[in-house]
């Protein structure tokens, strides 16, 4: 049976995720810093990712992992003159440098074996402008080592891909600044809110189903909203 671990996943993409993948036979990991519910066999595993230094340890008592679902994120909804340093170091930690750390514990396991499989949750936040100017840095950042990582890792096996995800039907969005949910909106296709549970299945096929070929990619998944 292979694992994986999903961040983030209480709630949203995250939650859907992991029950997708469970339901497709996987041992699931599920960490969230908050109480995790579920009705699915899912591990649930209680943790801060601001905790960098914490993260080495946390990956090796879970023993072998084939699959690392980097989610979790968040967004303060800010505009650039409002943000403290407080809310931009959060912003950095957990949305940059938390899964960079988690790949770089997790791929150790992986480059042993010559196998393994990333997905990151980047956003259509990385290729527009956006109201909440370090929300879309971090997006951005997360394609950018995206490509990093399967350059660096490829050679071994590994192949480390991402989804870039339009308006979904999340807390996130419902937190998000009304009038970036207004210009997103009137541009997508089916003039709908997207369902975590769409964006779920793109990350069970990258984690199950896609082709050894398809590394350093980033999937969109917008509805329209962003082409390119």
């Amino acid at each position: 049976m292979k694992t994986v671990l999903v961040t983030g996943a209480a709630r949203g993409i995250g939650r859907a995720a992991a029950e997708a993948l469970s339901e497709s036979g996987m041992r699931v990991f599920g960490l969230d810093k908050e109480f995790l519910e579920t009705s699915k066999n899912i591990e649930a595993i209680r943790f801060d990712l601001t905790d960098l230094a914490g993260m080495a340890a946390l990956v090796a008592s879970l023993g072998r992992l084939d699959v690392l679902v980097n989610n979790a994120g968040i967004q303060a909804a800010l505009p650039i003159e409002r943000y403290t340093d407080e809310a931009r170091s959060r912003m950095l930690r957990v949305n940059l440098e938390a899964p960079v750390e988690l790949i770089r514990a997790a791929s150790k396991g992986m480059v042993e074996r010559r196998s393994g499989r990333i997905i990151n949750l980047a956003s259509v936040a990385a290729y527009t402008a956006h109201t909440d100017l370090w929300y879309g840095v971090t997006k951005a950042g997360i394609v950018s080592f995206t490509r990093s990582f399967a350059s660096y890792l490829g050679p071994h096996g590994i192949q480390v891909n991402a989804v870039a995800p339009g308006p979904i039907d999340t807390e996130l969005l419902k937190n998000a600044q009304p009038e970036r949910v207004e210009q997103l909106m009137r541009l997508v296709y089916t003039r709908r809110v997207g369902r975590p549970e769409e964006v779920a299945e793109a990350i069970r096929w990258l984690a199950l189903d896609a082709p050894p070929i398809l590394n350093g990619a980033v999937i969109d998944l917008t509805d329209g909203c962003f082409l390119r």
